[in-house]
């Protein structure tokens, strides 16, 4: 089923040299000999200038992963030593006395943005150009003008727009969290998911229909419950709670008409049973993670999804920098693309025609 999923292509690079310096991600040198999938194409790369990795250094377990893959990404491109590119971490947490003059340098700089970040960044005014952007690591919007990624993009409208078969009116979005739409519904992350999906397709008023006749007649009835049929798309869109976790929910309350959509950051076969995978089922996933033949090292694999999705950013980043961020890159979280300062994401199709 994975073939039909992902098209078969070679991994190709264009490596050059660069200079890692201070702090920790200096003093590990992995090497990658067999850095290679079948699966997956990046697009070429090399790290023509300097480039300054800004960050506050905190507890967040999504900015250590976002910083190792840039680490990995940059052994990788240092693997033919034909030229001499410095990759400088600042850790803005160790100054003693901050400054603007840290970051507005002319150097291409590669911004972690958290909390602590978003007030020196507005104070230091920094113009906007090419060689600055800013990985938006809260998950909330920042008004920010400067060229940015935001890993916590929600693709909901965006699969609307990508299939017009699929109707609002006839979804659900399945959900751990607070979304501004109507047709969503909550599953938390300890919640008794197959009670929830009985309750959302309302199998559990048939039951009780069932048990509360039989108590009547005092005899057994043997029926299948009824279900909703109104209900035609299911749309999972979960943070907490993911897909190997409710599909195997939905399967067990007898669901099969409604279509299965998955948005990105759901099906890791790292960990996910190729066996899940059912006819109906359609979405968009990163491609990182339909790719379990694609290691960095033992560590990854046992990564949560979002851990593997910041790694493969941090990775991500530093490739598409060094390639320019005017120009379209293929990694490991999808296709990069600049529409005026925001970097936007393509992930990959799952089941489309």
């Amino acid at each position: 089923m994975l073939k039909k999923i992902i098209s078969y292509v070679v991994l190709v690079f264009i490596l050059t040299c660069c200079t890692l310096t201070s702090n920790e991600y200096s003093e590990k040198e992995d090497v990658f000999e067999d850095f290679k999938s079948k699966d997956l194409v990046i697009s070429s790369s090399r790290l023509s200038s300097n480039i300054d990795i800004i960050f506050f250094e905190d507890t967040n377990v999504f900015q250590k992963s976002f910083l190792d893959g840039i680490k990995n990404g940059y052994f990788i491109l240092r693997e033919r030593q034909k030229r001499n590119s410095e990759i400088n971490f600042i850790d803005l947490s160790k100054e003693k006395s901050f400054d603007c003059s840290k970051i507005s340098t002319k150097t291409k700089k590669l911004i972690y943005l958290n909390s602590n970040l978003v007030d020196i960044l507005k104070s230091c005014n920094l113009k906007n150009n090419n060689n600055v952007l800013v990985i938006n690591g809260l998950n909330e919007k920042i008004k920010l003008n400067l060229n940015f990624i935001d890993p916590f993009y929600n693709y909901v409208d965006y699969l609307y727009s990508s299939d017009p078969k699929i109707l609002r009116g006839e979804s659900v979005v399945l959900t751990d969290r607070e979304l501004k739409t109507e047709n969503y519904f909550l599953i938390e992350k300890k919640s008794n998911i197959e009670k929830r999906i009985s309750e959302l397709f309302e199998i559990n008023k048939s039951s009780n229909r069932k048990i509360e006749l039989e108590r009547i007649i005092q005899n057994k009835i043997y029926q299948t419950p009824r279900f909703r049929k109104d209900i035609k798309k299911i749309i999972i869109d979960t943070k907490e709670v993911s897909a190997e976790r409710i599909i195997p929910a939905i399967n067990f309350n007898l669901i099969f008409e409604p279509e299965i959509y998955t948005l990105p950051g759901q099906l890791d076969l790292w960990r996910f049973s190729k066996k899940e995978f059912k006819s109906n089922l359609k979405g968009f996933e990163y491609p990182i993670l339909l790719n379990n033949n694609f290691l960095f090292d033992e560590e990854f694999s046992k990564k949560q999804i979002q851990e593997k999705l910041f790694y493969a950013l941090g990775f991500d980043s530093l490739l598409f920098f060094g390639r320019g961020i005017t120009t379209k890159f293929n990694g490991l979280l999808g296709e990069y693309t600049k529409d005026e300062n925001k970097i936007f994401i393509t992930p990959e199709k799952i089941g489309f025609q």
